[in-house]
């Protein structure tokens, strides 16, 4: 058993003798490490508002009470604690990440001296003080509306975050492009993203998980849903989508992560999805990858091109790199209908998408070399509920 840091006792009286065992709690190491590094991915270390650099810890009926925030994205958790105290506190969040993390013992003894404003973390023989910043200029946590959009377990979120969430746009010349788009319907969830280059959509069929008080889609930064993929992936809990006027929240167990939404108008995206095509051509996703990571090291000309050929049962990954040499490999190819079909495309986008999806089998639906390509899987009409499709944009090719 830990013992709380030395204090003279003997010199304080029975009111502040008090107040200091009410401000002392225990907790176990490994959730509060969890529980800190959950808050820290909200914490901007380069923010210019000192207080934002910091992890409010505040004591609670539910644990201890983390919150972390940028005034962008906002999440907070509960961390179960063994005795209760009372006390609230912000401590700068790298320095408190990398203690509770090195910390020797499973116990987690931590004490809060409100005259000095001083935090005291101890375990084992290991003891720290940490200076705490003013609680009461730390920014209120979010309010989360009532009823839920969607409904969702963990590891399919994030499965459905990580197949679209790569698709969005780098630059933030144009903001409403580096977030994904959730749309709600009747039967589906889609999830779309773009960078005018490449699209991905994702289709996912909701059940009776979506609220009927959706009345819009929402324009969700694409950091956000890479923090929440990053902490349910493989959970099977189910997480709780809800949103507001500018603001999308995801709820699960003691967790809750809060964003604002980007403003504006997401493009039209059924508009630039072909609806027919010429030439269909299904193959093994795993060959085709390991085909096109083989060749693309010779797609060293500026936009890393490679060229895909279809002929008879035939498909030929190809590559030319003008001062150095060229690339050729083929696959057989499990289906090609619909006679030949070429096409260039930018290496690292098509391997973006190989890498995102699971299936055995893909479909590649081409319409001229100067159209874009679709992938879908290959039971997926391309409008059907469920699945996913991908838009990749060519590159000129030379004759």
């Amino acid at each position: 058993m830990n013992n709380v840091p030395n204090t003279d006792w003997e010199n304080l009286d029975s009111g502040a003798v008090s107040a200091m065992q009410n401000n002392v709690i225990s907790c176990d190491r490994e959730l509060l490490a969890k529980g800190v590094g959950t808050v820290q991915r909200a914490v901007s270390p380069r923010s210019t508002l000192t207080i934002l650099q910091g992890v409010l810890i505040e004591t609670s009926d539910k644990g201890l009470h983390l919150i972390g925030t940028d005034l962008e994205l906002s999440i907070e958790t509960y961390v179960p604690v063994t005795s209760a105290g009372n006390f609230q506190m912000v401590l700068p969040a790298k320095y408190l990440a990398d203690i509770v993390r090195r910390l020797p013992e499973r116990e987690v003894v931590i004490q809060y001296d409100t005259t000095k404003r001083v935090a005291t973390i101890s375990s084992g023989k290991a003891v720290y003080e940490i200076n705490s910043m003013e609680p009461g200029e730390y920014p209120l946590f979010p309010e989360v509306p009532d009823t839920p959009w969607w409904k969702v377990t963990g590891k399919k979120l994030a499965n459905f975050i990580k197949t679209t969430v790569f698709c969005v746009a780098v630059e933030e010349t144009r903001p409403f492009l580096t977030g994904v788009f959730m749309e709600f319907d009747e039967d589906e969830v889609r999830l779309v993203a773009t960078d005018s280059f490449r699209l991905a959509l994702t289709r996912i069929p909701s059940g009776d998980g979506v609220s009927e008080k959706r009345d819009k889609g929402l324009l969700v930064p694409a950091r956000t849903l890479s923090e929440v993929a990053r902490i349910v992936q493989g959970s099977d809990t189910e997480v709780e989508v809800y949103a507001s006027e500018n603001q999308v929240a995801f709820k699960w167990g003691e967790t809750t992560v809060v964003s604002r939404l980007i403003e504006g108008q997401f493009p039209n995206y059924d508009r630039v999805i072909p609806q027919q095509y010429t030439t269909l051509i299904v193959v093994e996703r795993e060959a085709f990858q390991e085909s096109v990571d083989r060749v693309s090291i010779m797609g060293q000309d500026e936009f890393g091109t490679i060229r895909l050929n279809a002929t008879g049962e035939i498909l030929t990954v190809s590559a030319n790199a003008p001062q150095v040499g060229k690339a050729l490999d083929q696959i057989a190819a499990v289906q090609i209908e619909d006679g030949n079909g070429e096409i260039a495309l930018k290496a690292r986008y098509l391997m973006d998408v190989l890498k995102a999806v699971e299936d055995e089998q893909i479909s590649l639906k081409l319409t001229g070399s100067t159209s874009p390509m679709i992938i879908t899987d290959v039971q997926d009409d391309s409008r059907q509920s469920g699945g996913f499709l991908y838009l990749i944009m060519p590159v000129t090719l030379n004759v």
